[in-house]
């Protein structure tokens, strides 16, 4: 998924054992997030019933980003000071 799709949320296709189905990302998603796809998964042989299919997130960036993507990281990074290491308590 992008990073406007992470930040703001948005509906993608996600490919499953029944077909391409649309999924909803809530905004502010994160890379290894799982999403459950209800009764999209593979079929129960003995209950008939369809299992779930589970969806973990990836963000992917551009390859080479742009001056103006780079230029709004740093503005932002300046006035939010947003560390991960810290939050995991690795910092």
């Amino acid at each position: 998924m992008t990073l406007q799709e992470a930040v703001l949320g948005a509906t993608v296709d996600v490919p499953t054992v029944h077909g391409k189905v649309s999924m909803k990302i809530p905004p502010g998603s994160n890379t290894g997030t799982t999403l459950r796809l209800k009764g999209k998964g593979i079929a129960n042989r003995k209950s008939g019933g369809k299992g779930d299919q589970y969806v973990r997130l990836k963000i992917t960036l551009p390859e080479k980003p742009d001056t103006e993507l780079k230029d709004f990281v740093e503005r932002w990074s300046a006035k939010h000071g947003y560390d991960p290491r810290r939050k995991a308590g690795m910092g």
